[in-house]
């Protein structure tokens, strides 16, 4: 009789829960325009991502990557479901100059999408590009 024990496919334990870093930004105030709105995200986080899911689902490969990336380090950060906003999607295209999600920025600045975020994370620049990143 074979034991459970010997079973390579068994789980040993629940994975982790996600630590619950990133904040989805409140966004009450509908008269403004999405670019408009976008900015005003940007420029009141330290660390703002535009996914696709939230941070504790992400809807797409590339957004739970980034955002694994983030909980990785240990910082807060704020983000916004493109997915639950159509205009908000069109014009975050326009606002960075980038066509796909999720998007990135860090101080204010547009780092890119989750390839230039792995590959800056990967090289140890990311670490010391955020370090003085907060809330």
């Amino acid at each position: 009789m074979q034991r459970s024990d010997d079973n390579p496919f068994k789980i040993s334990a629940a994975p982790e829960p996600a630590q619950a870093l990133g904040l989805p930004v409140s966004d009450s105030d509908l008269s403004t325009a999405p670019a408009e709105r976008i900015q005003s995200w940007v420029d009141s986080s330290a660390i703002f991502l535009l996914i696709k899911g939230t941070p504790q689902r992400p809807l797409c490969g590339f957004s739970a990557n980034t955002v694994a990336i983030f909980e990785s380090l240990g910082l807060p950060y704020r983000t916004f479901d493109v997915l639950s906003d159509e205009s908000i999607r069109r014009a975050a295209k326009t606002v960075a100059g980038w066509p796909t999600f999720p998007q990135i920025f860090i101080n204010g600045e547009f780092v890119g999408g989750n390839d230039s975020l792995t590959e800056i994370y990967e090289t140890g620049e990311l670490q010391g590009f955020v370090s003085g990143a907060g809330p």
